[in-house]
């Protein structure tokens, strides 16, 4: 296989599921390069490149990806940013195959936010720099039937999000059940929606715990949840505290909008945990008759989801959790889905 370089914006720990799954599949392919123009400090084994404005503009990236002697491959995560916009046009001018995964950056949902300034710059600048592409990678079937009409002529692959197959962690059973949310806080997420249902549910002798990074968003649903001592928020979290939270969680809640599998689903999935999120996912549909529940995200079935799992005996739940970590493993696992992009990589070389 040629060199293989990862490009994106931004790899950092505020980019969300984009971290996890870039830097997943860079150490799958150990070899292999990760460019990007925001990183964290820790970041060790990433090479960054200064930038400047909101469009990340690096004359430094595009310096480095001229100057790449041998004849590479290049995987662009992301659409929005000056990074995969310049790779795409370096790549097409020295005729190095690529790849681009916009990561649900294209899905209907997220049209919405800045829709003029998006169908713009779409339109206007990358679709054809995009539309030269080896491959573009969707996540989910869905995904790969929007992705297919935006690129009519380049070829659409559907590989999954994956996870390493971890050893379980004792559960802990906590003094009080609860209920878990852990991810990026973004309106997309349904955070508010899952807030409003469970303050509806007064009677409801659980918890709800909140986890993510701190931003403005948060702010509302805080003022949202005040009053209501059974919801905490704990700020981020990380390694074994993230586990332990998944773990001794009664249940896990992504009540997203808009969403390619969600990591957060599958981590959850992989400590035993049952997780109730929506078709908006793209997750399989078998999910839900294998220890998950899908629903659209309304009040009405997320308020009857929790009903249903909240009635659960510690022995319902459980078996639940073991069911979803043995249908995460043989759907979502690397061990399954590595082989599907050793063939991909492959065959652009």
């Amino acid at each position: 296989m040629k060199s293989l370089f990862h490009i994106t914006e931004d790899i950092s720990r505020a980019s969300g599921g984009v971290r996890t799954v870039v830097k997943d599949l860079k150490n799958q392919f150990p070899l292999s390069t990760l460019l990007s123009t925001v990183k964290d400090k820790d970041d060790v084994d990433i090479i960054e490149f200064k930038k400047s404005g909101p469009w990340l503009y690096s004359p430094q990236l595009k310096e480095y990806l001229n100057q790449i002697p041998q004849k590479p491959i290049f995987h662009l995560h992301g659409v929005w940013m000056h990074a995969q916009y310049i790779a795409a046009k370096i790549a097409a001018k020295r005729k190095v195959p690529f790849i681009v995964s916009p990561h649900g950056m294209y899905e209907p949902w997220l049209w919405k936010e800045g829709a003029l300034k998006k169908k713009l710059y779409f339109y206007l600048l990358s679709k054809s720099a995009f539309a030269k592409a080896r491959y573009i990678h969707a996540i989910t079937p869905d995904e790969q039937k929007n992705l297919q009409k935006l690129f009519s002529k380049t070829e659409v692959v559907c590989i999954p999000n994956a996870i390493e197959i971890e050893d379980l962690i004792e559960r802990d059973k906590p003094h009080k059940p609860y209920i878990l949310f852990l991810g990026r806080i973004h309106p997309k997420k349904g955070i508010k929606l899952l807030i409003e249902v469970f303050n509806s549910l007064k009677a409801l002798d659980f918890d709800l715990k909140i986890a993510g990074p701190e931003n403005d968003h948060i702010q509302e649903l805080k003022l949202l949840a005040k009053g209501n001592e059974r919801i905490s928020f704990l700020g981020a979290v990380r390694g074994k505290e993230k586990k332990r939270l998944y773990r001794n969680a009664h249940v896990f809640i992504a009540p997203s909008y808009s969403e390619v599998v969600g990591m957060v689903n599958l981590e959850a999935a992989m400590m035993a945990t049952p997780v109730i999120t929506t078709y908006q996912t793209g997750l399989l549909k078998e999910w839900g008759q294998n220890g998950g529940i899908l629903i659209d995200p309304n009040q009405k079935e997320l308020k009857n989801a929790i009903q249903v799992v909240s009635k659960w005996t510690s022995k319902e739940r459980d078996a639940a959790g073991k069911k979803l970590r043995e249908f995460v493993i043989n759907e979502y696992s690397w061990k399954v889905n590595k082989p599907k992009w050793e063939q991909l990589y492959n065959s652009m070389s």
